[in-house]
């Protein structure tokens, strides 16, 4: 019993001399033969990108990635990427991906309608829009004009002259008709509608004034963002005669 425990014991260290040779074995030869990893340069966010974001140079950078880890949808050229707008948000570290950017934004509105603003269209003609000269991406000012208005309000009659307005200034135009472009010299339709980029307290004055008066555009020039002070004006403002009264027959008095 006791020759069959040494056996054992002997054979037992025989194969950890063994074991720990060839550990030796294959630690000698990977000596000097460090693992290579090829990186590739891939564009990231810089930031955390909410939803819609259009993206500017600064948000993202170039970051050195393994390339067994680079996705197969990864943007390579920023001249892809700047200027685009996101389909949904991205964290920050994340790569750009042609799958998250929205490729084609001209019939996109939303992306277009600039931040803190909203999109109100309303019905035009040839003489509100300026003989149809007006493009998207100009920018204009809105006129309205409403008729005389009387008003009873506890027993007082209350005279709202007929009154035209400057109500809204340098607001950006958004589409004619559903052409979020129009490249040619004239357009082959008159449109019918004009699509105008607004605060959301402006949105409320425009359809006010679309609603219950008559709104005229009046375009600006290329770079003039100035706005002036617009006092209302009624007809006094315009004729210096107050006119002549006359009788129920229609004569003058003392005729």
């Amino acid at each position: 019993m006791e020759s069959t425990n040494k056996k054992i014991v002997a054979a037992a260290v025989i194969l950890a001399l063994i074991t720990a040779f060839l550990i030796y074995v294959y630690i000698k030869n990977s000596e000097g033969k460090p693992v290579t990893v090829q990186y590739t340069n891939v564009y990231v966010a810089v930031n955390t990108l909410p939803a819609k974001h259009k993206i500017e140079d600064s948000d993202i950078k170039l970051a050195k990635i393994a390339r067994e880890y680079v996705n197969p949808d990864a943007i390579f050229d920023k001249n892809e990427i700047i200027g685009k707008n996101l389909k949904e948000s991205i964290i920050a570290g994340e790569q750009i991906l042609h799958g998250r950017l929205i490729d084609d934004r001209k019939t996109e509105l939303a992306y277009n309608v600039p931040k803190d603003k909203r999109a109100v269209s309303f019905n035009i003609n040839e003489q509100i829009a300026v003989s149809d000269l007006i493009r998207p991406g100009d920018f204009v000012d809105v006129l309205a004009s409403f008729d005389k208005e009387e008003v009873d309000s506890n027993g007082n009659k209350i005279t709202y002259p007929r009154t035209t307005k400057i109500i809204i200034q340098n607001v950006q135009v958004l589409a004619m008709s559903q052409d979020q472009l129009i490249t040619d010299e004239k357009l082959k339709e008159p449109p019918k509608t004009v699509t105008l980029a607004v605060s959301p307290e402006d949105s409320v004055k425009l359809t006010y004034a679309t609603e219950y008066g008559v709104v005229r555009l009046a375009l600006r020039s290329v770079g003039d963002d100035n706005k002036v002070d617009s006092p209302e004006i009624i007809r006094n403002d315009l004729v210096s005669g107050k006119g002549a009264a006359t009788s129920s027959n229609g004569q003058m008095p003392g005729k």
